[in-house]
């Protein structure tokens, strides 16, 4: 298939622009790399400012304003020479490539949504960006002469996109700040129309929040719902009130009988908020752990930010909830006492035996085979292909609600073993001999440990763990990572470290324990890991990568 004149004709544009005006491409690259940023703070200005300031040094770049203020001073000094402005074109044309060519960009792990509120904060943080690109024209027009007009306007474009491009992060913080009650109004109007077709929406809606395990816990949930219903689940990813509110309006029909929503919290109030939207009449807590510790700054915190989701049922509603994580069944005790109906899963003993619980527990590298046995005496024997204690625990959570909405065990056997991982959650993949395991979801400290366990499963050549640590979880942070990598030193046989500063609590780890320091290489990023591998990876080899953190938490290169 041939390409389109279309796009023939925006490539060309692209290469010219690369060709004629490189550092205006590198200007409008950084807009896109410093909006993507704001994007995965979710368009809080306050949020995007901490991040500035955590990274001032890296974003303020030397080199490039020490090029750029060589380039204009050599090109007043030719203006009042009298020299052609071809002359100073000509070196302000060399340095922009040279600082394009040393460019990096900030989205590594993901990309921009090109979003309609990105496209917005876009707009806005360009015309912020001519507006300082205009004062500058205007005044090389007013200083004393340099050369003729063109000159003028050579000197001034110079001087306005240097400006503009060092600038460019607090212009995106500006027009971030500026678009907010814009964006304010937009997200009230669409909260309206959600809650109005709630209101409608014959189905009901079943709630899923946790630390971890909550996407998981919805692919299942769903997968085993819909051999006898109509079920609507969010898509992977979208668990924010604005994302959530978006599927309600965009995809909800009146015959989606079961509505499955993942609900995520990066502060107080944020369940709360969706689920006065929602009105959920089944709600799953898969459990309550430090991530986001440094975002909530308590556990307590972090427990009273998932229990809105239980909070949110009516009198009568159903929480399923997690027998073998103490948090959890606190706030079991604290749901029944709110005159909630409690439904506990698990898998070992607790004071309260589980409603639902998973006994004759086998694992291996291939998957799970366990029995289901229910508070009323029902049992049944299952297998699935999905790896870990954490998946197993899922399932349980799953079978527990399915088993409220009248889907007997017999019934759910074949759903389970023929479920996938969710995607990049211990989701093994095998490529030319190697064996992958993804589990790159925002890891957590008994996550991380699960993932080890599972790599433990694994025989055959080398087991190698690339990580980038553990973040978000604020004073603990260092201490967890250090556990961490104690306890990678009893499973792996080579380490990649992703992150020189952010993974050293982990190197420590791995010493502490004996590992031999030679089997632990580090790399920057993505394109040094794969170099980092390619050194030592062999057929038969098991690589576990664990953790991907967002961009907003990379080492910038300077």
């Amino acid at each position: 298939m041939t390409a389109s004149p279309m796009r023939w004709a925006q490539a060309a544009l692209g290469w010219a622009a690369r060709l004629v005006l490189p550092y205006a491409v590198v200007v409008a690259a950084r807009h896109l790399d410093c909006v993507y940023i704001l994007q995965l703070e979710r368009y809080k200005p306050d949020r995007y400012g901490r991040w500035l300031g955590l990274h001032r040094r890296a974003l303020l770049p030397g080199l490039e304003i020490a090029l750029q203020t060589l380039t204009l001073a050599l090109a007043v000094v030719l203006g009042e020479a009298g020299i052609h402005w071809l002359a100073a074109y000509g070196v302000w044309l060399a340095t922009g490539h040279a600082i394009l060519a040393r460019r990096r960009s900030l989205q590594v792990s993901q990309r921009l949504q090109y979003t309609p509120r990105a496209i917005r904060v876009l707009l806005a943080a360009f015309g912020v960006s001519a507006l300082v690109l205009g004062g500058i024209l205007a005044l090389a027009m007013l200083l004393p002469p340099l050369g003729d007009l063109l000159s003028r306007w050579i000197l001034g474009g110079i001087g306005g996109l240097a400006l503009a491009g060092i600038l460019t992060p607090v212009t995106v913080w500006i027009a971030a700040a500026a678009v907010s009650p814009v964006e304010r109004s937009i997200g009230r109007t669409f909260l309206v129309e959600a809650e109005r077709r709630m209101r409608a929406y014959p189905g009901r809606v079943i709630g899923i929040t946790g630390s971890y395990g909550k996407t998981t816990t919805k692919f299942i949930t769903a997968s085993l719902l819909a051999s006898r219903y109509r079920v609507l689940k969010t898509p992977d990813g979208v668990n924010t009130t604005m994302g959530i509110t978006r599927v309600i309006r965009e995809d909800l029909r009146d015959e989606h009988e079961l509505f499955v929503v993942e609900v995520a919290a990066y502060g107080p109030g944020e369940i709360r908020e969706v689920c006065d939207i929602l009105r959920p009449r089944l709600g799953i807590l898969t459990a309550v752990g430090v991530q986001h510790l440094e975002r909530f700054g308590t556990e307590a915190a972090i427990a009273d930010a998932k229990y809105e989701l239980l909070a949110a049922l009516p009198a009568g509603g159903t929480a399923v909830v997690n027998a073998d994580d103490p948090v959890c069944l606190t706030l079991a005790e604290r749901s029944r006492a709110d005159g909630k109906r409690v439904v506990l899963y698990g898998m070992g003993e607790t004071p309260r035996d589980p409603a639902v619980r998973a006994t004759e527990v086998q694992s291996s590298a291939r998957g799970t085979s366990f029995r289901v046995v229910t508070g009323d005496g029902e049992a049944a024997a299952f297998q699935t292909r999905l790896l870990g204690r954490g998946n197993l625990s899922n399932i349980l959570a799953a079978v527990a609600a399915a088993r409220e909405f009248g889907v007997p065990l017999p019934a759910m056997r074949e759903a389970v073993a023929a479920l996938a991982p969710a995607p990049m959650r211990l989701e093994v993949r095998e490529e030319g001999g190697i064996v992958k395991i993804l589990d790159v979801a925002n890891a957590n400290p008994r996550g991380a440990q699960m993932a080890l366990e599972v790599l433990a499963q694994f025989q055959g050549g080398s087991r190698i763990l690339i990580t980038p640590g553990m973040v978000e979880l604020g004073p603990i942070e260092a201490d967890e990572n250090r556990r961490f990598g104690q306890a990678a030193a009893a499973v792996c046989d080579q380490v990649v470290l992703v992150g020189p500063e952010q993974t050293r609590p982990i190197r420590d780890g791995l010493i502490e324990r004996g590992f031999p320091a030679d089997r632990i290489l580090t790399a920057r990023n993505a394109d040094e890991v794969a170099d980092r591998l390619a050194a030592i990876v062999r057929p038969g080899d098991i690589l576990l990568y664990e953790n991907r953190l967002p961009d907003t938490y990379l080492e910038i290169r300077t």
